[in-house]
């Protein structure tokens, strides 16, 4: 009889010790894929690193040092992308001019510091990775470029003209879709918008996607969620465009609210949508169907800056302007924390720490 309860006994213990093994990698493993958030101040001056195992910001990167008059002026969007152990961020200065800054900055995520500056076209924006090469608009200089990652140079540079005789405003971000390239001109008072659509192998301009009769704001936001499908971020709803005609197919509505859709973050089957007023949609990307909105605190200036957005596989991160970061949990779609900056933020970009 002692002997069966001595062998219960360390049964029960050896189960213990191997349950809290369990639980201890999970948890490593857990922190080793929240890896750090790297965000940009609106303005791109600085640059925020968040330990996101802690939500806590353990470093800030100063860029560059903006005068007082620069400051006073209304920010040009930049991007921030994450590739491989590196981080991309477009700093396109206050200026609009060839003398302006007109960089990207390129850190080295494992010492957190800025290793190459890459000298670009005016006004650099909107990043994306594509076939092992990084793709940068230049906003103004009417111009996407090709970069090299591992030498770090730019490659190509590509052209794209105005797509319209009449006045447009100009791309900020871009896809990448069975060989084409897809740029936005974001619609406004009194311009159209739609998408131009270029050969990538040619530079060729080929069709323009008019996005007149579906927002007359928009698309700013453009997200590939497959090879074959493109979300267009317009007013009060999203477009699904078709990449193998190039046609939009369907409109999801996703608020009555006054808002605008300004970046996407794809997170399994569901696509996340920060939007202009300081909310979060929730669109299921099989059906291309509204789930719900998530309010991350309204604020009435959000309606004029970029909200930017990312996701990993335990929470969303949406860089709210000037309320700090927003943390969504994926399972409940319900906010969860918020992570004050002193100063406003705009890109963000999720780096595995593996």
């Amino acid at each position: 009889m002692e002997k069966n309860r001595c062998f219960t006994f360390v049964k029960a213990i050896t189960f213990l010790v191997i349950a809290i093994a369990c639980l201890l990698f999970a948890v490593h493993a857990v922190a080793a894929e929240a890896g750090k958030a790297y965000i940009s101040s609106q303005d791109a001056s600085k640059l925020y690193i968040v330990d996101l195992s802690k939500n806590s910001i353990v470093k800030t990167l100063d860029i560059f040092t903006p005068t007082l008059l620069e400051k006073a002026l209304p920010p040009n969007i930049n991007d921030v992308l994450a590739v491989g152990k590196r981080i991309f961020m477009t700093v396109p200065g206050p200026a609009i001019s060839p003398a302006g800054v007109n960089e990207i900055k390129v850190i080295d995520s494992r010492s957190d510091t800025v290793v190459a500056t890459l000298k670009t076209d005016m006004t650099p924006s909107g990043l994306l990775e594509h076939d092992g090469k990084v793709y940068v608009v230049n906003r103004y200089g009417s111009t996407v470029q090709e970069i090299d990652p591992q030498k770090l140079r730019i490659t190509r540079t590509i052209p794209f003209p105005a797509p319209k005789s009449i006045p447009m405003n100009p791309p900020v971000f871009m896809e990448i879709a069975n060989g084409k390239i897809y740029l936005p001109f974001p619609g406004g008072i009194s311009r159209p918008g739609g998408v131009q659509i270029l050969d990538l192998k040619t530079g060729k301009a080929q069709e323009f996607v008019d996005f007149v009769p579906i927002s007359n704001y928009g698309p700013l936001a453009i997200k590939k969620v497959e090879e074959d499908k493109i979300y267009l971020g317009g007013a009060n709803n999203v477009a699904v465009l078709d990449t193998r005609t190039d046609k939009i197919t369907k409109i999801v509505s996703i608020s009555t609210k006054d808002q605008h859709v300004e970046s996407f973050a794809l997170q399994g089957n569901k696509v996340y949508t920060a939007n202009g007023v300081s909310t979060v949609s929730v669109i299921d990307a099989r059906s291309d169907r509204f789930i719900k909105e998530i309010d991350v605190g309204y604020h009435s200036y959000a309606w004029h800056l970029r909200a930017g957005i990312a996701a990993t596989a335990q929470g969303v991160y949406v860089a709210d302007a000037g309320r700090g970061i927003k943390i969504i949990d994926v399972t409940t779609d319900r906010l969860s924390d918020t992570l004050e900056t002193e100063e406003p933020i705009v890109a963000i970009a999720i780096i595995a720490d593996k």
